[in-house]
């Protein structure tokens, strides 16, 4: 995993971007069940934040048992396969849930607010 490249704003507190960053790398699969990951300490060196930054970001992760920790401190992301599966279509959920919300509030009902997201989708270049 190319770590040194991620990328931080100010706008929401870094702990939380990185834990979304490493969430979603682990449910797309770029971060694989049983893989390694860096240390606290060797994970703040590379992205240049505080190590008590990325130690509440894994303590988060672990809380919501898609990383683990061994005995001698080594953490890895889980090998817990269908737990994986089962947090992406959690998250898939509440992405779908807010879009709607957030356009429920602008007015719109179902049928106006689905066919304005497949519409926005042909006209972007999506990841496909």
């Amino acid at each position: 995993m190319d770590y040194e490249n991620w990328v931080f704003h100010d706008v929401t507190p870094i702990y939380l971007q990185l834990c979304n960053k490493m969430l979603y790398k682990i449910l797309c699969g770029n971060l694989c069940s049983g893989e390694s990951i860096p240390s606290i300490r060797e994970m703040a060196k590379l992205l240049h934040i505080n190590p008590n930054t990325v130690a509440k970001s894994y303590k988060r992760l672990k809380q919501e048992q898609l990383i683990t920790c061994s005995r001698s401190g080594k953490f890895t992301v889980t090998q817990d396969a269908k737990h994986i599966q089962d947090k992406k279509q959690e998250t898939v959920k509440i992405l779908c849930c807010s879009y709607m919300s957030n356009m429920f509030e602008l007015g719109f009902n179902k049928s106006e607010a689905v066919e304005l997201m497949k519409s926005f989708c042909e006209h972007i270049k999506c990841h496909d």
